[in-house]
């Protein structure tokens, strides 16, 4: 019996699969997977419907401003956020990203920045739509908005 035995065997029990389920490794996988399942889909981007037709353009285009919140604490980010997307629009930017990470440095693995960002993005009168970009350009650790002009 060889490690790839071993591994199957222990998969394939109810502690094994959930363990796996919960590896960090496996969200990348299914990260990935979900990217290649919205490439093969172009009315879906990155998870979010808006049913505007002319926001079509505007999600493909590359963002043209980003903010790494990478090191900041939830009320931090709010804050940073919230500037960034007033000037943002104050600059007459239409699409910028916000990279807030997995969270796979948190104690409980879970994305706090994740949670905070999308609040703020649902509530901000700056904001048409936001989503996941593929995972090349950061999946679920970051998101992707489309700001309102003139505002």
């Amino acid at each position: 019996m060889d490690f790839k035995d071993i591994l199957e065997q222990w998969e394939s029990t109810p502690d094994g699969k959930k363990a796996a389920d919960d590896s960090r490794f496996s969200h990348m996988v299914r990260e990935k997977e979900e990217g290649l399942k919205q490439s093969s889909n172009p009315d879906r981007v990155g998870g979010y419907r808006t049913g505007r037709a002319s926001l079509g353009p505007l999600k493909s285009m590359r963002p043209q401003a980003e903010l790494d919140l990478h090191g900041v604490t939830g009320n931090e980010a709010r804050i940073l956020v919230n500037n960034f997307l007033s000037e943002s629009v104050g600059n007459h930017l239409l699409k910028v990203r916000i990279v807030h990470g997995r969270g796979l440095h948190s104690p409980d693995g879970k994305a706090v920045l994740k949670d905070v960002v999308v609040e703020v993005l649902a509530s901000s009168p700056y904001v048409r739509a936001y989503g996941n970009p593929p995972p090349a350009e950061g999946g679920t650790g970051a998101v992707w908005v489309i700001l309102q002009r003139g505002k």
